[in-house]
């Protein structure tokens, strides 16, 4: 496959995915789940709701980009994964957030899910490119 064509379709589809994940952070879970639930029942399903549209966003984008073998599986969940370690660190450090804040999310033990949405990020390409193969033809 085109390395340039599934790069840039990669970050586009990534770009996406992160305005619908905005909308389920921002007016989801803050307005209408963390209200009703409270803010770790509202960060469950937030997360599994954003690990729902990672699973969704890359049948998307493997829908349109038929040519991929398994080595630009990997690489597109490496890049997903990537862009957003990178985007939510800067963009929560940028905002002034301090880190023990951050890391609230990361502790599963507590029940918080966001390592799960960063392995979601990893592996999506890969399991929706083994298992459903949109846009192959058989």
């Amino acid at each position: 496959m085109n390395r340039n064509l599934w790069i840039m379709a990669t970050i586009r589809a990534w770009l996406m995915q992160i305005i619908v994940a905005g909308f389920n952070f921002f007016v989801l879970m803050n307005l209408i789940y963390q209200p009703l639930w409270g803010e770790l029942v509202a960060h469950q399903i937030g997360m599994a709701t954003r690990i729902i549209i990672n699973l969704v966003f890359a049948y998307l984008l493997l829908l349109h980009l038929p040519d991929y073998k398994d080595q630009d599986l990997i690489w597109m969940g490496i890049l997903w994964f990537l862009l957003t370690l990178v985007f939510e660190w800067a963009g929560s450090l940028s905002l002034g957030r301090p880190v023990n804040e951050i890391l609230v999310g990361w502790n599963i033990v507590a029940g918080y899910w966001w390592p799960y949405v960063l392995l979601s990020y990893l592996l999506s390409p890969y399991l929706v490119g083994k298992i459903l193969k949109p846009g192959k033809t058989q």
